[in-house]
């Protein structure tokens, strides 16, 4: 059986060194964190499979949700800038902290993909009321994505690249909720990415009847 990294670690170095004793104590939290992590990712897809999560539908402005996730993650995250376009709103009749998480996935692929001081912009705009639809895109001017991956993204467990896969970790299922939460909201999704240049992912949402009878 292959030994976990914490297992290495005392082997090598022994059990009585207090800095490596310390140092296998954080590569355990942090594997029992991805565990954590991975198993309620797959318990969301399960649940999903199996039809058993409910969505809890309103209306709400996509531009508020945006700037609340943007104050979180600056809170967490000091080596990267985020911006939010200003002027930018849009109302949609969704589950709220599905929506968020969706949008919360890609700002944390963007940071995974960005060096550090990169940009992280995120903007919502409603289309006019004969198009209705709101389109909220995330994008940054990270290592972006090979063209040729680009349809696989969103596939469970797919690593587009092992050089990205080492350096970001992560189960490769991220997307491929964010995808199931945008498909049972009757939206869809836009990537565009340049190698060494950047990406932009963008939801697209039906605008609520509500939001078009506000404009007239």
């Amino acid at each position: 059986m292959k030994k976990s990294l914490p297992d290495l670690l005392l082997d090598r170095w022994g059990k009585n060194d207090p800095e490596t004793m310390q140092e296998a104590i954080d590569a355990i939290k942090s594997e029992s964190e991805n565990m954590k992590d991975l198993v309620e990712q797959l318990l969301f897809l399960a649940r999903g499979d199996n039809e058993t999560l409910q969505l809890y539908l309103e209306v709400f402005d996509c531009g508020e949700l945006v700037e609340e996730i943007l104050q979180e993650t600056q809170m967490i995250d000091s080596y990267h800038r985020f911006r939010k376009k200003e002027g930018t709103s849009g109302l949609i009749n969704a589950d709220r902290q599905l929506m968020k998480q969706a949008i919360r996935i890609l700002a944390d692929n963007s940071i995974k993909y960005t060096p550090q001081d990169g940009e992280i912009v995120v903007s919502v705009n409603a289309d006019n009321a004969e198009q209705g639809f709101v389109r909220i895109s995330v994008q940054d001017n990270g290592i972006g994505i090979d063209p040729d991956n680009i349809p696989y993204i969103f596939d469970r467990f797919y690593r587009s690249d092992e050089s990205r896969a080492k350096k970001t970790g992560g189960s490769g299922l991220g997307l491929a909720i964010m995808k199931w939460i945008i498909d049972r909201h009757a939206g869809t999704i836009e990537v565009i990415s340049r190698k060494d240049i950047g990406t932009r992912t963008t939801i697209i949402m039906p605008e609520t009847i509500q939001a078009k009878s506000q404009e007239r």
